[in-house]
């Protein structure tokens, strides 16, 4: 495998992610998948489908452990849905790169794997028929669980490469040495900023905007007409099915004739009956849409003329929701007011402006100061260079702004530091590639083609 990694264009790109992870601010991705009911797969990345045993394996396996830790899942299966197809989407776009760079899973390889899962084993040796009775009460064929042992191995090969890049310096070792050990004592100075009160006319307006997000179900809206051939007459009746199948065709359904009755008007769910409509005409209604907008149906005794409007969504209560996006819309004014805030460079102004909050300090380490107040990376050398007596430069934090001013600071000795530095650096590479590898994972979905098949969300 790794004569193919000297060949490749993956060392270089993994390398570069991870100089930019270390130097660069921790990136957040938010991706915004779109939803689909017209694949056949669980979800589709870039073109490739996702086919629904892998997520039903996946889903089975995280309920099960789930269980074995005596964790109710009851209320937590949605949320099992939504991460498994997350993963399942990371894996298949971690797949994808390792079919690009030529290092996806041999079928030896797989093979071998599976002859040394000792749950497949009897006795120290592999046992066909308890392997196939396993991955059939999985509801698996031997095809489908290579697929998804294959993709694992292959993702797996694709890490090795990352972490075979990782490289940890002598400073780094430095600073994360003195981080855990250095202890300092003085006055914490905390800025928070302002941020406007939240009304129930922000909440409102703002879940308006956004019922699609919380949307339960997606459906049709739908208006059905009825022309009575009885009371008209077969010609008459005929004459007004045609107009009005025409106008509403062409989209000039202005006004309707006083003749004809709106028997249904409303919004139509999956699999939903409409109540005193013929059978016929409820299928005629299922299979309205965006591409087939008008449908003309003749019973024995009526015409019939259904039209879609649009789609429509089923959406979640407002006063269930009402909470939650109140605390999203502190989050995001938190957030801009916090931006704008780290932004000024004058301490004067940062204090006349917002709120602040002192705190004594007393012999903790910078690694605790760090967790405290939520030190970002980038801003760590304006705490750990600071002297005593001087005051710093405003240092971000997750909530606001610190100003830190050390009293005392306590190095540690050298038989501590240096008996860290011998335990330290397998911890400090497995942290730089977990930065590495989700950066790089985050960089992949921004770059994707993602669709998620709606119906598995939907379906309880």
């Amino acid at each position: 495998m790794f004569d193919k990694i000297s060949q490749s264009k993956w060392k270089n790109i993994v390398l570069f992610i991870a100089v930019f992870a270390f130097v660069a601010t921790s990136i957040v991705a938010i991706i915004v998948y779109k939803l689909s009911g017209e694949i056949n797969g669980v979800a589709e990345v870039n073109s490739k489908e996702i086919p629904f045993y892998e997520f039903n394996y996946a889903y089975e396996m995280t309920a099960r452990n789930m269980q074995m830790q005596n964790l109710d899942i009851s209320n937590l299966k949605d949320q099992i849905k939504k991460e498994v197809i997350n993963d399942l989407i990371e894996k298949e776009l971690l797949y994808q790169e390792a079919e690009k760079e030529g290092i996806t899973a041999t079928s030896e390889q797989v093979k071998n794997e599976i002859l040394k899962i000792s749950a497949f084993q009897v006795n120290g040796k592999f046992d066909k028929q308890i392997y196939l009775q396993i991955i059939n009460s999985f509801g698996l064929t031997p095809d489908a669980f290579e697929n998804i042992l294959r993709k694992e191995l292959s993702v797996n090969n694709l890490k090795t490469i990352l972490l075979s890049t990782i490289y940890v310096s002598d400073e780094e070792i430095e600073t994360f040495t003195k981080k855990q050990l250095t202890k300092v004592s003085g006055e914490a100075t905390i800025i928070k900023p302002n941020i406007p009160e939240i009304t129930e006319e922000m909440i409102k307006k703002f879940y308006e905007e956004h019922k699609k997000d919380y949307s339960t179900q997606t459906g049709k809206n739908i208006t059905v007409y009825k022309i009575d051939i009885q009371k008209l007459g077969d010609d008459k009746a005929q004459q007004l099915a045609k107009q009005l199948f025409t106008q509403a065709k062409s989209g000039n359904l202005q006004s309707v004739p006083a003749e004809v009755e709106k028997v249904f008007e409303g919004d139509v769910f999956s699999n939903q009956e409409i109540q005193n409509l013929p059978k016929e005409i409820q299928e005629d209604v299922n299979f309205l849409n965006k591409d087939k907008k008008v449908s003309f149906t003749k019973t024995q005794n009526e015409y019939y003329i259904s039209v879609f409007n649009g789609e429509s969504l089923k959406s979640i209560p407002y006063e269930q929701v009402k909470n939650e996006i109140k605390q999203k819309l502190e989050r995001e004014l938190s957030q801009k007011a916090l931006q704008d805030m780290q932004k000024t460079t004058d301490i004067t102004q940062l204090l006349k402006q917002n709120k602040t909050e002192k705190q004594t300090i007393s012999d903790n380490t910078i690694q605790e100061l760090v967790v405290k107040f939520g030190i970002k990376r980038e801003d760590l050398n304006k705490l750990t260079n600071l002297k005593v007596g001087e005051i710093s430069k405003p240092i971000s934090t997750e909530n606001g702004i610190l100003i830190f001013k050390p009293t005392e600071i306590k190095e540690p000795d050298k038989s501590q530091v240096d008996e860290m530095k011998k335990t330290i650096l397998p911890f400090i590479k497995s942290q730089k590639f977990n930065d590495v590898y989700q950066m790089y994972v985050d960089s992949l979905k921004k770059k994707a083609k993602i669709k998620i098949n709606k119906r598995v969300l939907e379906n309880g």
